[in-house]
């Protein structure tokens, strides 16, 4: 931290002749023009205690806003998020929004920050913040541990770009890069399929809006396409019918978090709680690890955050961090499966069951597209919920709870048939 450098100076030279740009459903913005926007911008800021506030909505205003606080000298603080929520109202030319003080990180923090405002499953907004002079150092780490990364010409992404998910693995990378980025909504693949066509590309997007996605390009070349499932869920025959449409694509399969960044990278489409191997470059370890081999996941990393706003943030000393994801290695010693988080360890009669578990043996029935598990604790016990997308009965899902090796009685088993209707904009189940 400390760093007052631009965190944009060692790209904006590229970026300021690149043939390349933006594309939104309203056209394609070429990095010049944008560049030029956002230099203007950036040169007249005023002060603002607290930094500024750019918005999250995708529009061209979002990138100018980024670059504008990537360009100006000395870099500011700035929050990826909705005006609304956390600036004081006071604006510069309706791209930049003077921050208020809830965007500054608790504690003593040297330096100028940015933060991505999340909501999670929780529903409650909060912001994690990170070190903007690290951001060029992961997208080298992404470049360098993934050719699809270091060969990509496009990169696109149909969610807000707040989801850190959009920010880390598509919106910087593109304008660090230099490369077109594509920006559209659920119901605009129209505007994706026509640049990802014939190119080499990663594309981030819920494994239900893939699959619309897949609708919409019904014929094409997307052997260069690498589409990254974004919040998990993709299961075989939802593979499947991606790969209908997108003809020659292949899937990057992604661990990360908003507190944590990149963990682990997988190819190949598993529906066994197995979560791929570590980035070349990005160590990961586990802490605490139980008579059953499952423990703590930690890594540490240019891409991982340093503070949350609610201060629920794990982080030990030397910045190692870790949300409480629990895994265990794989016979070869170089990947991990995943087992749930610590928060949501079921105890039956004094033994631990995963969550991931529940899961997986609920998503084994015919006629579910996916499920998800969670834990009540308002109450003196322990209190599962399940949620299925798909065609079964309550009864079904209660008998396979039932026949696990540790048995599981759900509290309550909500069924929801209609895939567009059980998943948030960010690809999680809706609970």
């Amino acid at each position: 931290m400390g760093d007052s450098r631009p965190w944009l100076s060692a790209a904006v030279d590229t970026l300021a002749t690149a043939p390349t740009g933006l594309v939104t459903e309203h056209g394609r913005y070429r990095w010049p023009e944008l560049v030029a926007r956002a230099r203007e911008l950036a040169t007249d800021l005023p002060p603002s205690p607290y930094g500024w506030v750019v918005p999250s909505d995708g529009s061209v205003r979002s990138v100018i806003g980024l670059l504008a606080v990537g360009l100006a000298d000395p870099a500011p603080s700035w929050v990826l998020g909705d005006p609304g929520r956390w600036s004081t109202g006071e604006a510069v030319g309706e791209v930049l929004w003077q921050a208020g003080a809830s965007c500054s990180p608790p504690g003593s923090v040297p330096g100028v920050s940015y933060a991505t405002a999340t909501s999670g499953t929780t529903a409650q907004p909060r912001l994690l913040f990170g070190d903007p002079a690290a951001l060029p150092d992961a997208v080298r780490l992404y470049a360098d541990g993934m050719p699809e990364y270091a060969d990509a010409e496009v990169f696109a992404a149909c969610s807000a770009l707040d989801f850190a998910a959009a920010f880390y693995m598509t919106v910087v990378p593109a304008i660090l890069r230099a490369r077109d980025l594509v920006l559209f909504a659920p119901h605009r693949w129209d505007v994706a399929v026509r640049e990802l066509d014939g190119r080499k590309g990663v594309c981030l997007a819920a494994p239900v809006l893939a699959a619309l996605g897949g609708r919409a390009a019904s014929s094409g070349d997307y052997r260069g396409l690498s589409l990254v499932p974004a919040g998990g869920g993709l299961t075989a025959a939802r593979a499947e019918r991606i790969s209908a449409g997108f003809t020659g694509c292949s899937f990057l399969t992604m661990l990360g978090s908003t507190e944590t960044g990149l963990l682990t990278v997988g190819r190949e489409v598993r529906e066994d709680g197995h979560i791929g191997s570590p980035l070349p470059g990005k160590p990961v370890w586990l802490a605490d690890v139980g008579a059953d081999g499952v423990g703590t996941l930690w890594t540490k990393g240019p891409d991982t955050r340093f503070a949350a706003s609610d201060g629920r943030l794990l982080r030990n000393a030397d910045g190692a961090v870790s949300t409480g994801d629990l895994a265990h290695l794989d016979p070869a010693g170089t990947g991990y499966f995943l087992d749930g988080r610590s928060d949501d360890l079921i105890k039956v009669d004094g033994v631990s069951v995963y969550p991931n578990a529940v899961a997986a043996a609920v998503r084994a029935l015919p006629g579910v597209l996916d499920a998800a598990v969670s834990v009540d604790r308002s109450g003196p016990a322990d209190r599962i919920v399940v949620t299925v997308v798909g065609e079964t009965t309550e009864r079904r899902v209660r008998e396979v709870c039932g026949a696990l090796p540790q048995p599981v009685v759900p509290q309550r088993v909500t069924i929801t048939a209609g895939e567009d209707a059980a998943y948030s904009e960010r690809g999680k189940v809706l609970r």
